[in-house]
């Protein structure tokens, strides 16, 4: 296994501040010749430590499925309402 030169470290970086984890986990293994799970492991941790100087790059996806389900839900509700008003 090669270490990771500073060119390729930043294209690493790079990658998974725009988002781009497939890629990031591609360069690192092109560059290092490791296994996928090995350059998947580096990778979130490479992304844990980059979350903390860079929370913005990283944003917390927890709650829109929540959203997504409560406006399902209420548009059920009211489209039941409104079906009730205008057939019955």
């Amino acid at each position: 296994m090669e270490e990771l030169s500073k060119e390729s470290a930043s294209k690493i970086a790079d990658a998974l501040l725009a988002g781009k984890t497939i890629e990031a986990i591609k360069l690192y293994r092109e560059e290092t010749g490791t296994g996928l799970k090995e350059a998947k492991d580096y990778i979130e941790k490479l992304k844990l430590e980059l979350k903390k100087d860079h929370p913005d790059a990283f944003p917390d996806k927890k709650g829109c499925a929540g959203v997504l389900v409560f406006g399902l839900i209420s548009f059920g509700i009211l489209g039941g309402f409104l079906a009730d008003r205008w057939v019955g």
